[in-house]
């Protein structure tokens, strides 16, 4: 019953509803049109009439302007016939219809008159006793379709109103007649539901308390009845369940720690709050435990070091690999230093919930000791290779200023390649011996004021040139505003030259550089675009690694051997900042990096 007067309820609100929204919707389209029609008439007419008059004081060929707009009016009026359905609005359209024609035919004759009797009184009369009468005439008319068209909207609001009258009227009386029955269902369903209900529901709430020995007793044959039944074949199928659950429960948790116990990397398992569910022996060792006393524990009160506490807190290695640094701890145990990088699996429930964080510390010590053994290995080939690399090039300056005798025109060219092969070789032992100092720490970062507008202008300087000869434009757009930061002078401009003469190299002829900086955050940020052929996107994690060159097949012209990012990475990530690149084939390449506006320790 409950439900049939609900619908009836919906059924006739939906109806009034309806009626209501189409008057409304009738009554707004109808005089929205027909107003917006009888206003441009007007303003036509006015149009018009500002045309004749001229056409009388200064010139008849304001006739041609008066003619622009008997068009539009006709259109205008005939749209406004189409769109109306009143038979009084639809009469006083076609009245002012014929006006109109009658305006035009009596203008076009003062026209006329005024070509053949301009002088006299004759077309001064015409117009104030023949065209102005029907001027007027055809404005009251349009003026009554105005008024039509308001006492259409009133009538149109007076059945709104009663519509709205009805659907009230309707739902309060379907409302009270619903609550009325709905209170009377409510007392039989309290006394023939309810009740019972409650009972099952106290038996619940005891068994979600782990009393699973819980009974229903079963006084009725109906379908609470045969509820209660179904709930206690169910009290008993979950209280064997949870015998057996408990066991395997215990089983899996063994087995668990079993397997953590024996991988040999360290492993660190914490919640979502950092607190520490599990370790294995090896985490143990590597962090100088003793005893159980960390069970439940934060990683704070545990673990020393904050970088520590970062990186094994959870997200804190994606938060590394987010800025493209590397995460690697380090920790020192006697006179070895040992090296991790720590590798990060969050735990979800069936929910998609984080549950916790499982974090695998990959020894990586045998490979930084195998790092470091090639960097000093680069280190000390380049250094040996700089004396003969002198020695060489001396001679080849010398055999090319014929001091030791001449030289023929094929020697000459010999000699160009060889000084240009050694030039070459030099810069590859310069850069080589600056990252092997960079990478071992051995180089000292002073710590002076740098303005990056002059650090900007002495990285152009030496270009300048070769940018003008290529025809490639340069715009710079470091703000007078923008702060000193601290860094070491040398490094950073070197960083800035390379990213400059790289833009150099792979920008087009008529092409474009634009360098410019913005304030981020607590950094300053450069960047350094240029209109060349981009980087692909396989390319672009590893263009700063050492040795990495991004050519194309078309590509003749020897270029460096792929160490000036690296370094460029080196002195930046130095400083406390960090260094990528963002690329579009075909479109072009922009640079950034940030370096902290105040000093990193």
């Amino acid at each position: 019953m409950l439900v049939c007067i609900n619908a009836a309820t919906s059924i006739i609100a939906i109806y009034n509803f309806s009626q209501l929204r189409d008057s409304v919707d009738l009554v707004f389209r109808e005089t929205y049109e027909s107003a917006t029609a009888v206003a441009n008439m007007v303003k036509i007419l006015d149009e018009q009439e500002n045309a004749r008059y001229s056409m009388m004081i200064d010139n008849p060929e304001y006739y041609a302007f008066f003619n622009e707009g008997w068009g539009r009016f006709v259109d205008l009026c005939t749209r406004a016939r189409g769109t109306t359905s009143s038979p009084p609005q639809a009469a006083i359209l076609d009245s002012v219809m014929r006006t109109y024609e009658s305006y035009l035919r009596q203008t076009d004759s003062l026209y006329q008159l005024l070509q053949i009797k301009r002088k006299t009184a004759l077309p001064g009369l015409y117009e104030k006793y023949v065209v102005r009468p029907v001027a007027e005439k055809l404005r009251n008319q349009c003026f009554r379709l105005l008024e039509t068209s308001q006492q259409e909207m009133s009538a149109t609001e007076t059945k709104v109103r009663s519509t709205s009258r009805n659907t009230t009227f309707s739902l309060i009386f379907t409302t009270l007649a619903s609550l009325a029955l709905s209170i009377i269902a409510s007392i039989q369903f309290t006394k023939i539901i309810l009740r019972p209900a409650q009972k099952l529901t106290q038996t619940v709430r005891s068994i979600s308390r782990g009393h699973l020995n819980q009974k229903i007793d079963i006084k009725t044959d109906d379908e609470i009845g045969e509820l209660s039944q179904e709930f206690n074949k169910m009290t008993e199928r979950l209280r064997v369940y949870e015998e057996m659950n408990i066991h395997q429960l215990i089983s899996e948790k063994n087995k668990s720690e079993a397997i953590v116990a024996s991988i040999p990397d360290p492993v660190i398992v914490t919640d979502q709050g950092s607190q520490i569910l599990l370790m294995n022996q090896a985490a143990k060792k590597v962090l100088s435990i003793a005893g159980n006393n960390w069970q439940g524990k934060s990683l704070r009160e545990i673990v020393r070091g904050e970088r520590w506490i970062k990186l094994l807190s959870p997200e804190g290695t994606q938060e590394e690999e987010r800025a493209n640094r590397d995460p690697l701890l380090s920790i020192q145990q006697g006179e070895q230093t040992l090296y991790f990088r720590p590798r990060q699996t969050t735990i979800v429930d069936q929910e998609g919930s984080v549950q916790g964080v499982v974090t695998l510390l990959q020894d990586v010590t045998r490979y930084k000791v195998l790092d470091r053994m090639k960097s000093e290995f680069m280190a000390t080939v380049s250094h040996e290779l700089r004396t003969p690399l002198t020695s060489i090039n001396m001679a080849i300056d010398i055999l090319s200023q014929e001091v030791l005798g001449l030289v023929n025109e094929r020697q000459r060219d010999m000699l160009s390649t060889a000084k240009d092969d050694c030039e070459r070789l030099t810069k590859l032992v310069r850069e080589l011996l600056d990252l092997s100092r960079l990478e071992s720490g051995k180089y000292e970062m002073k710590r002076e004021t740098v303005n990056l507008r002059t650090l900007v202008e002495e990285a152009l300087k030496p270009l300048r040139l070769q940018f003008r000869e290529k025809g490639i434009q340069v715009e710079t757009d470091i703000s007078p505003t923008t702060p000193d930061v601290p860094g070491d002078q040398q490094q950073l401009s070197w960083v800035m030259t390379n990213l400059v003469s790289n833009a150099l190299r792979y920008t087009p002829e008529n092409g474009k550089v634009i360098i410019h900086s913005e304030i981020e955050n607590d950094s300053v940020r450069i960047s350094v675009a240029d209109s060349g052929r981009g980087i692909p996107a396989d390319a672009i994690e590893m263009i700063f690694d050492k040795f990495v060159q991004v050519k194309q097949a078309t590509d003749s012209m020897p270029g460096s051997v792929g160490l000036g990012l690296a370094i460029a990475k080196e002195v930046v990530e130095a400083h406390g900042g960090r260094i990528w690149v963002e690329s579009i084939v075909g479109k072009g390449s922009t640079f950034h990096f940030t370096i902290p506006r105040s000093r990193v320790s």
